[in-house]
């Protein structure tokens, strides 16, 4: 995957979320590091197409993915830290419901190594964070995307879900998924991850390479 900000600029109001961001990386899996409103969340938006940036462009891929969000948005499967669930349906009706939106049936295994019950009649909006986190999770991995942005992905889960999570993720990897990671634990980034982008307060602090087989620009 190769993945190229250029002079990339979000603000919400007067507060610049990225500011003048440039990189150009070429990695699997790529890491996005920092605190709380270090940006990490918008940048990941910005890649997934969900949003646009003031300035700048983002290209994935050789893709613009503002000119040809389409093109992005059919290979790629985003997981926000505060997933989009169906609130008022039982976990196993949003399985089905995402399942049919994808046209893909859901890993029955994975649910199993997340300890997570598929059939419970339990509405969603009932559910603990880490049981919402563990199905919003099995969502994300639906279909076999080519490209997975994950924003703390491992945020609620307990220790065993979170190896169960990192064991899946690293099979991808394996199949050559490409993936993009926010986190704010350093010490999950040390299992995949190829690059690591330092963020602080929207702007591009460093860039670290954990792979000699990854590559990258910062300018």
């Amino acid at each position: 995957m190769r993945l190229i900000f250029e002079h990339v600029t979000k603000k919400f109001a007067q507060t610049k979320a990225i500011d003048d961001v440039t990189f150009d990386v070429e990695a699997s899996c790529v890491a996005v590091v920092g605190g709380n409103a270090a940006g990490k969340s918008t940048l990941l938006k910005l890649i997934a197409t969900v949003l646009k940036p003031d300035e700048g462009r983002v290209i994935l891929n050789g893709i613009d993915v503002v000119k040809h969000a389409h093109l992005i948005r059919k290979d790629l499967s985003y997981l926000p830290e505060e997933p989009a669930l169906m609130d008022t349906l039982t976990t196993r009706d949003n399985l089905v419901l995402f399942s049919r939106i994808k046209k893909a049936s859901y890993s029955e295994e994975l649910l199993r190594n997340l300890r997570f019950e598929p059939n419970s009649k339990k509405l969603v909006r009932n559910l603990s964070k880490g049981s919402r986190r563990k199905l919003s999770i099995c969502i994300a991995l639906l279909g076999e995307p080519k490209i997975l942005v994950l924003d703390e992905p491992t945020n609620g889960l307990d220790e065993e879900a979170k190896q169960a999570f990192w064991r899946e993720l690293g099979i991808l990897k394996e199949k050559n998924v490409a993936i993009v990671i926010a986190t704010h634990d350093t010490r999950e980034i040390q299992r995949l991850s190829d690059i690591v982008i330092f963020l602080d307060r929207g702007r591009l602090v460093k860039i670290e390479s954990l792979n000699s087989a990854a590559s990258y620009v910062q300018l």
